[in-house]
């Protein structure tokens, strides 16, 4: 049983990225995390979807979500839905993953409520398609989550929602090391999202992986930047016969 003060190693938005994944979780174990938040898509765009599932099934006290290419794998989601890139990645996988990999993806659900917080890939009205984007969304997701803080991924950029007591909400683009607490309600954090970027496949011009830690006894998040084997991960790609605009892009952070 976890006490009720903890500090969580938050990550997302994997895509079977092994070294990326690898180095964040280097990261997490140097912190000595007591849990981990992990808001989906494990598998899609990279070469290792195994390998990372082995890793992220290894992990205690983990609380975790699937997301849309995930689903896509498993054949719970029409892969036609995506780009030609992302269609590709997903059908390579589903021939790449193994019957434990498959079975552990398929055993996960995209939206989760804990005593402590609520995870969704997305949005939790929407969990595996809504991409959690604006202030006007974070407004109209309130009512479906009822403890807080929410832990989002799916954008893969790293980003913080939060609504004052007057009802004002900011939304915070924070940079690496910046902590940034959670709005206070009567018992404990208010309405707060926190989305802690991608470990695998950045998408805010900057190719580290992005993960984030999460203080659950002081009600604080920051985000860390990562620098791990981009080439190296960029030839297992291509030896893999994936798009090679999936290889291209890591290297731009994009």
């Amino acid at each position: 049983m976890l006490s009720k003060g903890v500090l969580y190693g938050v990550f997302s938005d994997i895509h079977s990225n092994l070294e990326a994944l690898s180095v964040v979780l280097d990261f997490f174990a140097d912190l000595e995390v007591g849990g981990y938040i992990c808001c989906g898509d494990l598998v899609g765009y990279g070469p290792d979807p195994d390998a990372c599932l082995a890793r992220i099934r290894a992990l205690p006290n983990l609380s975790i979500v699937c997301g849309n290419h995930d689903l896509a794998v498993v054949g719970r989601m029409d892969a036609d839905w995506f780009n030609p890139y992302a269609r590709a990645a997903a059908l390579w996988t589903r021939r790449q993953l193994s019957a434990e990999g498959r079975a552990y993806l398929e055993s996960l659900t995209a939206r989760l409520e804990t005593p402590r917080f609520t995870l969704a890939h997305g949005t939790p009205r929407r969990p595996p398609e809504e991409y959690l984007l604006t202030t006007r969304q974070f407004l109209d997701n309130i009512d479906y989550v009822r403890v807080w803080p929410l832990f989002v991924g799916h954008s893969h950029m790293p980003v913080c929602f939060r609504r004052s007591p007057s009802g004002a909400v900011e939304q915070l683009f924070p940079e690496a090391g910046q902590e940034i607490a959670a709005a206070r309600g009567p018992d404990g954090p208010g309405p707060t999202a926190f989305n802690p970027g991608s470990v695998g496949q950045a998408r805010d011009h900057d190719p580290r992986a992005c993960c984030g830690v999460y203080d659950s006894s002081r009600g604080t998040f920051r985000v860390a930047r990562l620098e791990y084997d981009v080439p190296g991960v960029q030839a297992k790609i291509r030896r893999a016969g994936l798009p090679e605009y999936l290889a291209l892009r890591l290297a731009y952070g994009q």
